[in-house]
């Protein structure tokens, strides 16, 4: 498989050009009325890896790409870690397999992907929708995971705004396939964002960016229909990683009720719960965020 690289200095846009791709395969089961077939896939897996140092994962969320961690990445780079942000299968600058987008597909491709990059072991941070691929993968692959961050984790519900939930029908993702058009990016930022005057016109347009593409739309109805934490949620007990989950207070799609199985269940987790803070809680408090994961990470004396 082939391995291009691409401009790695960071002046933070979203976009191709942003860092490097790499081709990855990876084999599905499914079932069949014949019964179990598996096939294989490929995908192009577009990803920053910048910095020297232990590895440090960051798995976004459903309908974000590595943009997202904007406020994060050059924080742990100068602190000494080798960063891994990616764009999930189908989402940013990734291309689209044709699979169905649940969690245990996001896990075997982050899987393959990490042996890719020769990565055997790393420190894992997942938001969202993310967080559920990285359980999963502690669970699956132990051996590759060593502590987990959990931001806001947890999945589509009915808190999900609307223009969301939407997709989930047929005529919502009809319309998806033909456009969407940026003000509803920026209606779902300002619904899930606790400090509003952090959704500004810059960052409005760098979420927005992959949507113009009509594959990353097709990826998010598809995310969204075909959505289920019910595996995730089962191992949660026996997830043995040191682990530290945040949430903001002001959550309106994940409130107390959907993080309190993961802040609760995993033996030993630890919860910070953050006042006047949204869903994104590592984009409205990096600074917090960051000083917490490193501390978190086993780094004393860090700036407040």
């Amino acid at each position: 498989m082939r391995e291009r690289k691409i401009r790695r200095k960071i002046n933070f846009i979203n976009s191709k050009q942003m860092g490097s791709f790499v081709d990855v395969r990876f084999d599905i089961v499914g079932e069949h009325k014949h019964g179990k077939q598996s096939h294989t896939f490929e995908a192009s897996i577009h990803y920053l890896d910048k910095g020297k140092g232990v590895p440090l994962v960051l798995v976004h969320g459903i309908g974000q790409s590595l943009y997202t961690w904007f406020k994060n990445i050059d924080y742990f780079v100068g602190k000494g870690y080798r960063v891994i942000a990616l764009d999930l299968a189908g989402f940013g600058y990734s291309s689209h397999p044709n699979i169905y987008y649940t969690v245990e597909e996001s896990v075997i491709i982050l899987k393959v992907f990490l042996e890719k990059l020769n990565i055997e072991k790393a420190h894992f941070v997942g938001f969202s929708t993310g967080a559920l691929s990285v359980v999963s993968l502690a669970h699956e692959h132990p051996q590759m995971v060593d502590k987990i961050v959990l931001i806001s984790p947890g999945g589509p519900n009915e808190n999900y705004p609307f223009v969301m939930r939407f997709l989930t029908t047929r005529i919502g993702h009809a319309m998806m396939r033909l456009r969407f058009a940026e003000n509803a990016i920026e209606s779902v930022m300002r619904e899930i964002h606790f400090d509003k005057p952090l959704v500004t016109k810059h960052t409005i347009d760098q979420y927005y960016e992959p949507f113009k593409r009509k594959r990353v739309r097709d990826t998010l109805a598809m995310t969204m229909a075909h959505f289920d934490d019910e595996k995730a949620l089962s191992v949660l007990r026996a997830t043995t990683n040191d682990t530290l989950v945040f949430s903001g207070e002001n959550d309106p799609i994940h409130p107390g009720g959907m993080i309190a199985p993961y802040a609760n269940n995993i033996p030993g987790a630890r919860h910070l719960r953050l006042r006047n803070c949204g869903h994104v809680v590592h984009e409205e408090k990096p600074k917090r965020v960051n000083n917490e994961i490193l501390m978190f990470f086993g780094h004393k004396g860090v700036e407040q």
